[in-house]
């Protein structure tokens, strides 16, 4: 039968569907009503404040007008105000923001996916650093489906101090393509998913200098630049955003660099746990040609409902407190989680931001199949983490067996619980 569908919809159904099927595959024995994810990328550490938050916001704030398109594009001017607040009060832009800067899109995927469309021609391709998430909803399943851009993967020789290996694995990545004139962008992700770090001051100047005597966009998702962890033993390098570097000549270390080539990725999804409220935003402030470009391609894709509560939430008199105890929940469910590991003489990459973090759990595995099987045995035994295979990270040659991406933004209770459930599966397995 024919489906009707191009050829180019065909190929990536062919491409993707297998990964797609193995990443979502259920073990044997697996209960989703008893067992714990630990896999995903939510945030549930403030939800119950959150959620209160979102009734009281329905309840006192909207009106008629919420039912009605929005007015302008680039998406709804009191969330872009907001924004605008935001953003200047703690990403420290060189230049103050303006809500003009700021496209609305639906979420941070929808970001990316036309931020690339609009760079890209079809058959182009950007660079990534790994370890990066790329079946499904990530990286490769948004580029491959619209606009058909490759990615060209950065490897790192190892995942500890990845932050050193950026500018040589970039340049590697470089060299070696087939085709440097079909190189448009660099897309990171500070702090890092899935290692949960950010990138030193020092290496994003570099990666701009990189970008720019190359002619390449540097694409910045910051998604995570506020889940910072407290009183931890690695306090580590603190979160410095793309929009604080863009400056092409000042004496304070900026580097000199065409800023309508820098665009920084925000969305609420993992700093406030809504990642099914489908907001996010562009910001590019010196490329307004871009932001026409988007708002076209991004004009009404978000909700207004959501518009709203982002609003309000942003211009909350309170938010500083929620922020706060955001951190303070995740730390004290990362301690648990990283107090099990040592005991457990896991090898992990400390996190300093973020909602996971990378571990060596399935350290016996001496091939993919050993691997899978652990951490198949792992979630019918009640707990569910996301797989090292997942990731395009260390050079296949040099990578070591047996990592995942563990979530730990759940409250400390359920961490403690799953903490208990991972242990007696590690018993057994010994």
């Amino acid at each position: 039968m024919d489906s009707g569908l191009s050829e180019r919809m065909d190929k990536t159904l062919q491409e993707l569907l297998p990964k797609a099927a193995a990443a979502v595959a259920t073990p044997k024995n697996y209960d989703p009503s008893t067992a714990i994810d630990l896999s995903s990328a939510h945030n549930a550490v403030i939800r119950d404040e959150l959620q209160e938050f979102f009734k009281t916001t329905v309840e006192d704030r909207l009106t008629v007008d919420a039912f009605d398109l929005p007015d302008t594009i680039g998406g709804d001017v009191a969330l872009r105000q907001a924004l605008t607040s935001f953003l200047n009060s703690y990403f420290n832009p060189i230049h103050a923001l303006t809500h003009e800067h700021i496209v609305l899109t639906a979420g941070a995927s929808d970001a990316l996916e036309n931020l690339v469309y609009a760079v890209c021609n079809d058959g182009d391709s950007v660079i990534v650093p790994g370890p990066f998430w790329y079946y499904l909803d990530g990286f490769e399943g948004i580029l491959k489906s619209r606009p058909g851009v490759n990615i060209i993967a950065a490897h790192p020789p190892t995942y500890q101090n990845h932050d050193n290996y950026l500018i040589p694995s970039l340049q590697a990545a470089y060299d070696f393509s087939a085709d440097k004139s079909r190189i448009k962008a660099v897309i990171i992700c500070n702090p890092h998913n899935p290692l949960s770090q950010c990138y030193p001051k020092k290496t994003l100047v570099e990666c701009m200098e990189f970008c720019q005597e190359r002619g390449l966009h540097l694409i910045s998702d910051e998604l995570y630049a506020l889940a910072s962890l407290k009183g931890t033993s690695n306090n580590g390098t603190p979160f410095v955003s793309a929009l604080s570097l863009t400056e092409p000549l000042v004496p304070s270390g900026a580097v000199k660099v065409d800023p309508s080539r820098v665009h920084v990725i925000w969305s609420p999804s993992k700093l406030f746990g809504s990642s099914g409220f489908r907001v996010g935003c562009v910001i590019s402030q010196s490329n307004p040609q871009l932001r026409q470009a988007l708002s076209l391609l991004t004009y009404c894709h978000t909700n207004n409902i959501a518009s709203l509560y982002l609003t309000s939430l942003l211009s909350w008199s309170q938010l500083p407190t929620l922020l706060a105890l955001n951190s303070e929940r995740l730390s004290e469910s990362y301690r648990v989680l990283a107090e099990a590991l040592q005991r457990w003489d896991v090898d992990f990459v400390p996190p300093t931001h973020g909602i996971f973090l990378f571990a060596r759990l399935a350290k016996k595995a001496k091939t993919v199949e050993e691997e899978m099987s652990f951490f198949n045995r792992l979630a019918a035994h009640g707990i569910r983490v996301s797989p090292g295979r997942f990731y395009n990270g260390v050079d296949p040659e040099l990578a070591q067996l047996g990592w995942a991406r563990i979530r730990f933004s759940i409250p400390v209770n359920d961490m403690s619980a799953a903490v208990a459930h991972i242990s007696s599966f590690l018993a057994k397995e010994l």
